[in-house]
């Protein structure tokens, strides 16, 4: 997926969102595998709320993907995390023709 963006502010906010090095971690972290927010926080030493947060921000943006499981021990459903592949291709002339609002 090549993301697109029309206006300066979606611009800036996709920017903002990976601007962040723990957000580029958790990214990093489900690039290949799928995971758990548990197991995020736990490999990345962040509280386990911290990563949720960073999996919805993600999962908005359109650079992850939630998946709900079910499981036969609490907690009965589960959302695991993974990564949705994506090119960001970013130039002087791309910048000059966003609208800026």
């Amino acid at each position: 997926m090549t993301l697109s963006f029309s206006t300066l502010p979606e611009l800036a906010r996709l920017l903002s969102l990976l601007g962040n090095e723990q957000r580029l971690a958790v990214l990093r972290a489900i690039a290949d595998d799928e995971k758990y927010a548990r197991e995020i926080a736990e490999e990345l030493g962040i509280s386990r709320p911290l990563a949720a947060i960073y999996l919805r921000q993600l999962e908005k943006s359109g650079l992850a993907e939630g998946i709900s499981r079910t499981s036969d021990e609490p907690p009965y459903l589960r959302r695991c995390y993974r990564a949705v592949p994506f090119e960001l291709v970013l130039d002087l002339n791309m910048i000059l023709s966003l609208e800026r609002s």
